[in-house]
């Protein structure tokens, strides 16, 4: 045999055990796809059967029509009908393809509190890179007048419902605050002009909100009253944010690749849980607290988010005011819900109901968790937590009233400087 023929031969004998590899490997992989799409296969939420709303953009059960812009809970637990009339169909079918437009642009990196919204820009969702970096969702503050003799900075702080998901600019409680203010400093012939500047963030925590009051007061902000209104998310149970894993992930693969980008291969999926089955569990992770364990946290987790904030404010001249948020998750009336029986989860209603009644023990927290039924029997949630426009409004109300403007405001600030330049991230 002539040695062409022995390089033929033996490339042909490769060829067909790597062909032979690479067909059963690509078999194997559609396996493990079919198993794992079985095993992770949850039945639809979503109700087609429900008849259309008059204008065609929403079912009669409150949920949005999908018109490839639908985010999975407009489609599942979304109501229309708690708007009640003061924004048409299709004024809510267009913020609702704005709020999808903003998710699918993600998230930004920022430091020391994890993460930022981007900057949006619409026709009713807005948010803004403010002149320190940091970016807000923007707030609607009613013209200074040219009578105007000093501003009263306000600054408020909490997470999605202060954000206002799910409403316009000029619907969010922080804005309707803004206008009732000036409206009521007007009516008494002061010369007071209320400015308000929101930095709540979707999911923000009262953990991550002291970290970025410090952030927005080290950039030279100067507020002269700033506002938190919490309750709705409390945070992990080792008191960090649900997307810490994440972060973890991105730094450790930045130092030490471990070929995360082949674990969208089946193979890999699977031969990654015989792994985490084979090896022994990391005696350093800790285990579960007990249901009393975690509300002994979660009170002194708001208990020192308080005073800190309190210490970090007497320092920089700064009133802050600690709301407890109207909380849908913890006693918002289920039949008012569009599809109540989705949302609503008991244990963590229960956990709630014990968590409240130690902090209203504590009166540096003003209560405000009585609102749905201060409200009446009207719906107050556009899904299964976030504010109606109209209740937006009545939480303003309810905020105003309880914020005494008097000798507040004509503070110095010429001589405020920040410790850098405005935030990249």
């Amino acid at each position: 045999m002539s040695v062409a023929q022995k390089f033929f031969g033996g490339y042909r004998t490769t060829a067909i055990v790597v062909l032979n590899t690479l067909v059963f490997l690509v078999a194997l992989n559609l396996a493990l796809w079919a198993v794992f799409a079985v095993a992770d296969h949850r039945p639809s939420m979503i109700d087609t059967s429900s008849r259309l709303s008059p204008d065609g953009y929403f079912h009669e059960n409150g949920t949005a029509v999908d018109n490839g812009k639908r985010m999975p809970t407009n489609l599942t637990i979304f109501d229309y009908k708690a708007y009640e009339g003061v924004m048409a169909e299709r004024e809510i079918g267009e913020m609702l393809d704005e709020y999808y437009d903003h998710y699918q642009d993600g998230l930004k990196y920022q430091p020391y509190t994890q993460y930022a919204p981007r900057v949006f820009e619409g026709k009713y969702l807005n948010v803004e890179r403010a002149p320190n970096g940091l970016t807000v969702r923007r707030t609607i503050n009613p013209p200074a007048e040219e009578r105007t003799g000093k501003t009263i900075r306000i600054f408020t702080f909490g997470g999605s419902t202060t954000f206002g998901s799910g409403l316009p600019d000029q619907y969010n409680w922080p804005t309707r605050l803004s206008e009732i203010l000036n409206a009521r400093a007007k009516a008494a012939g002061s010369d007071v002009h209320v400015e308000i500047t929101n930095y709540g963030r979707v999911g923000f925590y009262p953990t991550q909100e002291l970290h970025l009051f410090m952030e927005v007061l080290r950039s030279g902000e100067r507020p002269d009253i700033a506002i938190f209104l919490d309750g709705l998310n409390l945070g992990e149970d080792d008191d960090t944010t649900g997307l810490t894993n994440f972060f973890a992930k991105a730094v450790n693969e930045a130092q030490q690749p471990s070929g995360a980008r082949w674990e969208w291969l089946p193979m890999a999926r699977a031969a990654k849980g015989v792994q985490n089955r084979l090896k022994p569990q990391n005696s350093e992770k800790s285990p579960p607290p007990s249901k009393d364990e975690r509300l002994e946290h979660m009170h002194e987790r708001f208990v020192q988010f308080r005073t800190n904030v309190e210490a970090v404010s007497a320092l920089y001249g700064v009133k802050p005011i600690f709301f407890l948020q109207p909380d849908a998750h913890y006693n918002y009336p289920v039949h008012l819900y569009g599809r109540g029986e989705m949302v609503v989860n008991p244990p963590r209603r229960a956990f709630k109901e014990r968590l409240y009644a130690r902090l209203r023990e504590d009166d540096g927290f003003i209560d405000l968790t009585g609102l749905f039924e201060d409200y009446g029997d009207r719906k107050a949630v556009v899904d299964s937590a976030h504010f109606s426009p109209n209740f937006a409004n009545f939480l303003a109300q309810n905020i105003a009233e309880r914020l005494d403007l008097a000798g507040i405001g004509d503070r110095d600030r010429s001589n405020v400087v920040a410790t850098g330049i405005p935030k990249r991230h």
